[in-house]
């Protein structure tokens, strides 16, 4: 080690012009050594800068120049100056608090390896889960069986909407709602549509909702009561509709009985479409058995997880955890999606310390993961992937549609927000004039008013935005001056 890194120092050294010879560099170099070869690369050691239109060959540079050095060299330089100015930046930062960056899949920078408390950006744990046991292209189905028959426009008999976990079925003034538009949904009335369109005039008997595919646990057990008094995502069920919200023109309403709802609001669109609809109204398991006359499908898969990531969709994270747990053990309930998410990330990145995963929103504050599991995370689907795909854009989608309007990051920093009392996180990419920096900033202990977590992400984001990522490219722009 020791001859390596003396070779390291021989290297950097006579490549920033620092000695005149090989030869007049100490055998016991120091830490120091490195540390002061960081601090030349912000004075311009390396004489005139390059003429960037006319790069020189191999046979034109001088034997010392830093261009010949391997890029590893210039890339802990790089890191040894990253991590110098982020520990002084970050330093008042409130606590507890981790900060984690990595360029071209390397992390560059680390403060803090505990755990912390992510907020909403835990839902990068529930896509990153749900992605590895679906197939992106699938679509859940709500099905409507039954094994009476249609005589003479009516059907009079027992007819089951049978539940498929599709967190998006909506009406339309639901969806019109909603502050950003459009909306991603699956349009209830399609499925009013279709059994309109078998020719039923009449519905008569029983119309019950099957609910069966999840657990009828309306809300993760672990949460506090004022969460569910502010619906801070509506009653899970496995036949959703609107989020479980009844009311949403002035103050936000729960349904008491999610599935039951669900199957009397389908009632009430066909009357509207002049269907005559004598039903009582259930909730149990379909029979075995019974035909399927109608179906309402979801959009793909990947779809919803992206929006649920776009929209920080607290209820899709929450069915979609119970969907995991669901294909993964056989359960479709909370803690059997958490343990499978948590397993399944953790096999993703089995280096990592294991986050702790409670449920799928983040909403709960037992949620816990570091910033460089985050970063090595984001760093394993890479920013041309689906998951990358749904994440907000600054400026432009979701959640940050509103924030870095006018800052250098709009539509440059893509990245999933989280907030929570006394927590503000922020997690993504950000693409810098030379590539892109994978990064992961989790506050808590922030005081619950003003902005003061915000601002920190904002002046994050601004120092991120400055760093080269290339690494002759990066050591030219720090030999400028520019670091």
């Amino acid at each position: 080690m020791r001859l390596l890194r003396t070779a390291v120092l021989v290297l950097l050294t006579a490549a920033a012009g620092l000695l005149p010879t090989v030869a007049a560099l100490r055998m016991n170099a120091s830490a120091d050594d490195a540390a002061e070869y960081a601090a030349s690369l912000r004075t311009p050691v390396l004489g005139p800068a390059p003429d960037d239109s006319a790069e020189p060959g191999p046979s034109a540079l001088p034997l010392l120049r830093a261009e010949r050095a391997p890029d590893a060299l210039w890339r802990a330089a790089q890191e040894h100056h990253i991590g110098t100015e982020m520990t002084a930046f970050s330093s008042d930062w409130p606590e507890p608090h981790c900060l984690a960056i990595s360029i071209a899949g390397t992390e560059v920078f680390s403060s803090n390896p505990d755990p912390v408390i992510p907020a909403s950006v835990q839902k990068l744990i529930t896509a990153a889960a749900a992605l590895a046991v679906v197939d992106p292209d699938e679509r859940l189905v709500t099905q409507v069986l039954t094994d009476a028959e249609i005589v003479d426009g009516t059907l009079d008999g027992t007819v089951w909407v049978v539940g498929g976990g599709d967190p998006l079925i909506m009406t339309q003034s639901y969806a019109d709602s909603h502050r950003r538009q459009p909306q991603l949904r699956t349009p209830v009335e399609d499925l009013a549509d279709e059994l309109l369109g078998l020719g039923i005039e009449t519905l008569r008997g029983n119309l019950i909702a099957d609910e069966s595919r999840y657990d009828t646990t309306r809300f993760p057990e672990t949460w506090p009561q004022r969460y569910i008094t502010q619906l801070n995502s509506g009653p899970l069920s496995a036949l959703n509709l609107n989020d479980g919200i009844t009311g949403f023109t002035t103050t936000l309403s729960a349904a008491e009985h999610p599935a039951r709802w669900f199957v009397s609001t389908l009632a009430d669109l066909l009357r509207v479409r002049g269907v005559s609809v004598d039903v009582e109204i259930g909730v149990s398991a379909t029979p075995s058995g019974m035909n399927e006359i109608a179906r309402l499908t979801s959009p793909p898969l990947v779809e919803i997880i992206q929006q649920m990531l776009r929209e920080s969709d607290n209820t899709t994270a929450e069915l979609m955890l119970r969907e995991i747990g669901l294909r993964s053990a056989g359960e479709g309930t909370t803690p059997a999606g958490a343990a499978a998410a948590e397993r399944i990330v953790s096999d993703l990145l089995a280096d990592r310390s294991r986050p702790a995963v409670v449920d799928g929103s983040g909403l709960d504050r037992q949620n816990m993961v570091t910033c460089g599991f985050l970063v090595a995370l984001l760093d394993h689907f890479g920013t041309e992937s689906e998951f990358a795909a749904g994440l907000p854009v600054a400026a432009r989608t979701g959640t940050l549609s509103h924030r870095f309007a006018e800052h250098p990051a709009a539509g440059r920093l893509h990245a999933k927000t989280g907030l929570l009392r006394g927590v503000n996180a922020l997690a993504g990419f950000i693409e810098t004039d030379s590539g892109t920096v994978t990064f992961a900033q989790m506050l808590n202990g922030v005081p619950p008013e003003g902005r003061v977590g915000l601002d920190l992400q904002e002046s994050l984001v601004g120092q991120l935005l400055r760093y080269p990522v290339g690494d002759v490219t990066a050591l030219r722009g720090l030999a400028r001056g520019s670091a």
